[in-house]
């Protein structure tokens, strides 16, 4: 098969699609370009990024994306992080059991690797149920979802540890504490979301935000359920992704035997929740 194969751009992505559906082409390439003798490919795929090892380059206003080309090694790189993500949550279960072990590390073979990425999994809830994807694209855009909710998560933690949290009154969360916010905005909007319900912005929005009753957390002694930043830190660990638990514990402080095993480290910090002082960092 000629290099152009796997040189030539690929054809203009749909940023409306589903991440999954628009990573499709990119990991068949990969994939293709794995189980041939080509020496470089060309991916529109950003390696800098921090969502995930397949994070596709910005397309133009008709779709296109910048390309860069990437070495044989490199392609196998990428490819490992890959079936590292799909190999644990928040992949699905199906997608996790069809993983063998020796598919994962740096050992694995070119010849596994490409097993992994002609997966199919068919998702049975949400925008793409009963719609069969390419496992590997599904498991990058659950990472990806999980890689920006912890980031969110670490910011707000950020800002309770350094004091500038706001609260909205009223507003509370499903264990029936005030719910916390990063800025006066954002706990605003919460407060008139729950006073004029989720269309609240299409009749006088200024004024809604202007009478909207909240408060910094340096004033909230007293008040209902604020709860300790701790607490909520500590929260987010049986969600995260094990590779970022073992490196939060290696960071706080554990020693090896710690933070080499996930288990043990979530319970390290479940331990004395103090420990994850100064590692729950906004990114």
């Amino acid at each position: 098969m000629s290099q152009d194969t796997y040189t030539a751009p690929l054809p203009a992505i749909d940023r409306q699609a589903p991440f999954a559906v628009q990573a499709a082409p990119v990991l068949e390439r990969m994939r293709a370009f794995l189980g041939s003798r080509a020496k470089s490919c060309a991916l529109p795929v950003n390696t800098e990024a921090t969502r995930s090892p397949l994070e596709l380059t910005p397309s133009a206003k008709d779709g296109t994306q910048a390309h860069k080309t990437f070495t044989r090694n490199e392609v196998v790189a990428i490819t490992r992080e890959v079936v590292a993500i799909m190999s644990d949550k928040p992949s699905p279960a199906a997608v996790r059991d069809s993983v063998p072990s020796y598919w994962v590390g740096n050992r694995a073979k070119v010849s596994d690797l490409v097993k992994a990425l002609e997966l199919t999994y068919t998702p049975t809830k949400g925008r793409n149920a009963d719609v069969e994807l390419n496992a590997a694209g599904h498991c990058l855009a659950a990472y990806r979802r999980e890689t920006a909710r912890m980031a969110k998560a670490n910011k707000l933690t950020a800002t309770l540890k350094a004091g500038k949290g706001w609260f909205a009154e009223g507003v509370v969360d499903n264990k029936g504490e005030a719910r916390p916010y990063t800025s006066e905005k954002k706990a605003r909007k919460a407060w008139c979301r729950l006073t004029h319900g989720d269309e609240w912005f299409t009749t006088d929005k200024a004024d809604r935000l202007a009478a909207a009753v909240v408060y910094q957390q340096g004033d909230s002694v007293g008040k209902r359920g604020q709860g300790k930043v701790s607490r909520f830190a500590a929260a987010t660990l049986d969600d995260m992704h094990h590779a970022t638990v073992r490196s939060l514990a290696k960071k706080a402080g554990a020693p090896k035997r710690v933070f080499s095993n996930t288990n043990k480290a979530r319970q390290w910090f479940s331990d004395d929740v103090t420990r994850l002082e100064g590692v729950m960092n906004a990114e």
